[in-house]
């Protein structure tokens, strides 16, 4: 009889754990989505076969298998080229060509069925069916049936620390670099990787906090596990999570976690690449000018109401004064104002750009200058030229005329 369901009505583990028991040999399919669906293949309670629809065991063992260097491209495309003349299994003529050994395929095929399981038990929803057969397909020279309990035991505790490792692994596409030791890690075989319980202090609180692992022991040696070891070698501030777990030969969960480990002990971190970097150093220096920029106009503004107070006594005013009738007209003074606190943004501008600015837009876009201060205090643009070692900054009167006595700023570059 068949056994159909939902994962709302029966979980993974039940669904293993009851075929496991019963001892059942037949082909269990269980399907998230139309592109998510992976077949499990059982015999006698115990699995022989697992393999993903989108992700073939075939395919993804020669791409594993060339990835960690067990075989080559050429190996991979001549036996490739072989299965689809004579439909034989990949593994066997892998083998029968001499391009690797037993043992490796049957480690790398172990390896893969279990990323292959233990990728279903984070499934929170999907249908699944399983047909009892009295005989089934498997490869049966180069596949160790698993113990089905074993293998949910493990799918269950996966499930209960992903999430923990999720928080400093958001996806295969991070990068991590060493950070510089003393004395290169070795391999302690007695060293063991720990639960993410042991490492975290339990699941029971909301904001579980780490507990921090010695980084070295007492003669000051770090000593990490075999399979921290094989993780910690391929971290090169290049390699991806994604093919760090293709080269080492890991399981997806157990490379992420020694990932995770190395992190909690801070032999790790994060890289930055060289976009990265040099984005944080342009937002860097954006921050700074920004603040210098402030400081400076705020100051520079300070000394302009003062100066506009002293209008026509103060001796640096560049301005027209005197009887001048714009000197005592609001739209002038506020004018001068706008044109001071320009003035001070072009300064920082060609103090951290080392050159006059094109436009006043230019100082706008660089942070320093409000928008609203490319124009006078009728909103209308003020007017902005760049010589060879000067600059001319004016507004125009009222009427919109320009003439020559109200221009109001005209400097060289540096004075």
């Amino acid at each position: 009889m068949a056994l159909t369901g939902t994962l709302g009505d029966f979980s993974v583990p039940d669904i293993l754990q009851l075929i496991a028991i019963q001892k059942k040999t037949g082909y269990l399919t269980l399907k998230a989505n139309e592109t998510e669906v992976v077949t499990i293949t059982f015999l006698n309670g115990s699995i022989v076969g697992a393999d993903s629809l989108n992700k073939r065991l075939e395919e993804r063992l020669g791409h594993v298998l060339t990835k960690s260097g067990k075989l080559t491209r050429e190996e991979l495309t001549k036996a490739l080229e072989i299965q689809k003349k004579t439909l034989q299994r990949l593994g066997y003529i892998l083998i029968s060509e001499n391009f690797i050994e037993k043992e490796t395929l049957r480690q790398a095929l172990a390896v893969q069925m279990q990323q292959t399981i233990y990728r279903i038990f984070r499934w929170k929803t999907g249908d699944y069916n399983f047909q009892p057969q009295d005989v089934v397909e498997w490869d049966k020279d180069n596949v160790e049936p698993m113990n089905t309990e074993s293998l949910m035991m493990e799918g269950v505790r996966i499930v209960d620390e992903w999430p923990l490792i999720e928080k400093k692994i958001a996806n295969f596409e991070v990068v991590f670099e060493k950070i510089p030791l003393p004395a290169p890690p070795i391999v302690d075989e007695r060293t063991h990787s720990s639960s993410l319980e042991d490492v975290w202090g339990g699941f029971g609180g909301e904001t579980p906090q780490p507990k921090k692992q010695p980084k070295k022991t007492d003669d000051g040696i770090v000593r990490l596990s075999q399979d921290e070891m094989s993780v910690y070698q391929r971290v090169n501030g290049i390699l991806t999570v994604q093919e760090i777990i293709d080269q080492c030969g890991l399981s997806e969960f157990d490379t992420c976690k020694a990932l995770f480990e190395l992190l909690n002990r801070q032999l790790i971190k994060h890289a930055t690449l060289v976009g990265e970097a040099d984005e944080e150093e342009e937002e860097e220096k954006f921050s700074l000018m920004q603040g210098l920029g402030a400081v400076a106009i705020y100051l520079l503004i300070g000394w302009v109401a003062i100066s506009v107070l002293l209008i026509p006594f103060h001796p640096l005013d560049r301005f027209p004064s005197g009887g001048s009738a714009y000197s005592r007209d609001h739209h002038v003074i506020s004018t001068r104002i706008l044109l001071h606190r320009a003035e001070a943004a072009i300064w920082v501008y060609q103090l951290f750009n080392g050159e006059l600015p094109p436009t006043l837009e230019s100082v706008a876009q660089e942070g320093i200058l409000p928008l609203s201060g490319l124009a006078d205090a009728q909103g209308t643009p003020l007017i902005f030229q760049v010589g060879e070692d000067s600059y001319t900054l004016a507004a125009k009167s009222r009427e919109g005329k320009l003439m020559d006595d109200l221009t109001l700023y005209s400097v060289k570059s540096g004075q």
